[in-house]
């Protein structure tokens, strides 16, 4: 008897000590009760008034899905900058395909195109730093790009961004601007960087970046995608302006939830999932993004009470927060019309992440 009682306690023991999730799944694996998704939805609704919608699934079961000022389950979003994490798996996908090169290659090696030098031109005005500009241009690497780590003189949401965008070339016009850092020292956001990324990535895998995401994502997926914008030079804009469904986010999220699983089939490697996801810059302070840790490729990282999430983040409250420990997917959409207070509204939005994933809100 006595030794039967010496093994449960050792079997309570190693399940305390080496366990820890257990308890962590256990609790939130339950559901939402009705006062508090009451008063939530309340709440949220006359907080944000640009909110369109707000979905909580966990174990690939909903918890919660409301959508609000008129929107519906019918209803499409441009996701914004949520592209940019889309982009990141499509270039997993190609790198499963045995197609992406080393991240560790410069892009002028990609794009050799606009690798022009301008060290034979006699008469440029300050032809020494242009010189050096190229030089530096040189050095720069997909992995600078996936982690905005570029280097570039970039400030985004700015005048330069809007000029980006007019561009005949918008490839080139990022290329042709002056460093302020040397690529690899500092993270710097930049949309500019992501385009020049998603031009490469489209180049390596020989057709458009839609048309690939189409056949190796989107369908699998069964997502659709009715709009996603290009340049000037008909490139899919791999920076943003990418249109969807709420569910279609979800869709994504929980295929990221299951390290890039569908089912039995795998859409991108789970290898992938945890090398993007995966801290690649150091990044403690965001201003919309609480309890910030990183960033990865294309996909910021943060705790939400004590719960490592991987955040999908776009213009004004587009967001695709995944939370592993939890089995957990958390996307929410807003509109972006004059009611929407932009970076404002992410961060309000996170604090409602943070009202779900506490535990004594699920009985």
């Amino acid at each position: 008897m006595r030794s039967k009682q010496v093994l449960q306690v050792l079997t309570i023991l190693c399940l305390t000590l080496f366990c820890p999730k257990v308890k962590s799944q256990a609790a939130f694996n339950k559901e939402l009760p009705k006062e508090f998704t009451d008063q939530f939805t309340k709440e949220i609704n006359d907080s944000i008034p640009s909110l369109g919608s707000f979905i909580v699934s966990q174990n690939d079961r909903l918890l919660y899905q409301q959508y609000f000022h008129g929107a519906n389950k019918e209803t499409v979003f441009s996701i914004k900058s949520v592209t940019k994490s889309i982009v990141s798996v499509l270039a997993g996908i190609a790198k499963d395909k045995n197609l992406l090169p080393n991240l560790n290659t410069p892009v002028l090696k990609i794009l050799p195109e606009y690798n022009v030098s301008r060290s034979s031109f006699k008469n440029i005005s300050n032809i020494e730093g242009k010189v050096l500009n190229d030089s530096i241009k040189n050095t720069l690497t997909l992995k600078h790009l996936l982690t905005m780590q570029g280097g570039f003189d970039w400030i985004e949401n700015s005048k330069i961004s809007t000029a980006m965008s007019f561009s005949g070339d918008p490839v080139k016009f990022v290329l042709d601007l002056p460093f302020e850092e040397y690529p690899g020292a500092v993270f710097n956001y930049n949309s500019g960087e992501s385009h020049l990324f998603g031009a490469a990535l489209a180049k390596i895998v020989k057709t458009n970046l839609k048309q690939f995401a189409t056949e190796n994502l989107f369908r699998p997926l069964k997502m659709n995608i009715p709009r996603w914008d290009t340049d000037s030079m008909n490139r899919n804009l791999a920076g943003s302006e990418m249109f969807m469904k709420p569910e279609d986010m979800l869709k994504f999220g929980s295929m990221i939830l299951n390290n890039g699983k569908l089912g039995s089939k795998q859409i991108v490697s789970s290898k992938w999932i945890q090398e993007s996801t995966s801290e690649q810059v150091k990044l403690d302070l965001w201003d919309v993004m609480p309890n910030a840790n990183g960033y990865g490729y294309y996909w910021w990282r943060r705790k939400t009470n004590g719960h490592q999430a991987y955040v999908a983040t776009g213009y004004g409250g587009q967001l695709i927060c995944v939370i592993p420990d939890l089995k957990m997917v958390i996307v929410t959409t807003c509109f972006l019309n004059d009611k929407n207070k932009g970076r404002s509204d992410i961060k309000r939005l996170h604090y409602f992440i943070d009202k779900i994933t506490k535990e004594d809100q699920i009985k």
